[in-house]
């Protein structure tokens, strides 16, 4: 497979101008004006807005109507948009399209055997993807926003079974799992609060250029991940939240706080450790959960 990164995760919203807000006022980013020069472009129809993060960039459409994928979405999701899709960048689109096909997956609508390809989410455990050619782009410093967020820590999925995931992303995908990540299957090291979000879950991760696609497997059927996953997750998984990269976790959260978008729970001062995790309410982002945290690489940086 010539899988390369994550080209983009795609939102929907029924308002551009709270999309910028959220993006802009809230974590940092800054609109590549390059290519979707405001108000906003066209892409089938819809209004898009690009935010660079990183390698990748979040692309937040405004349907202009209920036929195209995001009107589609936004009509399945009673008009309240969220976390649509997340489109992959292969650097040999038709050989791994082949290969995808060839395992079982099929694809949406007709393809031009070139461009940008949806996968039918039914041969994908109910997760909407995209396959993109790799187009080397570089985004101007310009529209790299203030330093607030600087790339993506990892994609979150929601998921019931383990061998499923191993079975999508390993053989399907051909992506090489992180085993030295794999944790939540051992007995809790102490008792005490959870932290906000953090629900008892069996991790897998699965690298994909700059960032990682991580997958919670609930291990109990009374957690918050547990009751998405029985509701959304019918086919076998479902997108949870972004986790953005952020440098200084304290001043990403503080300037959101700002901007009016909602903390779930708290994160220890300053003062008293440098190295949070901290948690974005989906009302105000979207309808995306969103964690944010400043982790070092290594053994043990998801400890703490």
């Amino acid at each position: 497979m010539s899988f390369t990164r994550v080209h983009h995760v795609g939102l929907v919203t029924g308002d551009l101008d709270q999309a910028r807000h959220v993006f802009c006022d809230g974590f940092g980013l800054a609109v590549d004006e390059h290519r979707t020069p405001l108000p906003g472009r066209t892409k089938g129809g819809d209004t898009v807005l690009e935010f660079p993060v990183g390698e990748m960039y979040y692309e937040v459409s405004k349907p202009s109507n209920e036929t195209s994928p995001a009107g589609r979405f936004m009509a399945e999701s009673g008009g309240r948009g969220g976390m649509h899709y997340v489109a992959i960048a292969s650097a040999n689109i038709a050989e791994d399209v082949r290969r995808l096909t060839s395992h079982g997956v099929k694809l949406e609508g007709q393809w031009d055997g070139k461009g940008p390809v949806f996968l039918d989410k039914t041969t994908t455990l109910g997760l909407q993807l995209q396959i993109t050619p790799e187009e080397h782009y570089y985004v101007h410093p310009h529209f790299r926003g203030n330093g607030n967020m600087t790339g993506m820590a990892h994609i979150g999925i929601a998921a019931r079974s383990a061998a499923e995931i191993r079975h999508l992303w390993g053989e399907v995908f051909g992506l090489v799992e992180d085993k030295g990540a794999e944790r939540g299957l051992e007995p809790p090291a102490r008792t005490g609060e959870r932290r906000a979000a953090d629900d008892p879950v069996h991790l897998v991760e699965f690298p994909l250029g700059g960032t990682v696609i991580e997958t919670s497997i609930p291990t109990t059927e009374d957690s918050g991940t547990a009751r998405l996953v029985q509701t959304r997750a019918t086919m076998g998984a479902t997108w949870h939240h972004t986790c953005p990269y952020a440098p200084d976790g304290h001043r990403f959260l503080e300037d959101a706080v700002a901007a009016g978008i909602q903390q779930i729970g708290s994160v220890p001062p300053r003062e008293q450790t440098r190295r949070i995790t901290g948690w974005l309410h989906p009302r105000s982002c979207l309808g995306m959960l969103v964690e944010v945290w400043n982790r070092p690489p290594g053994p043990g940086h998801y400890q703490g």
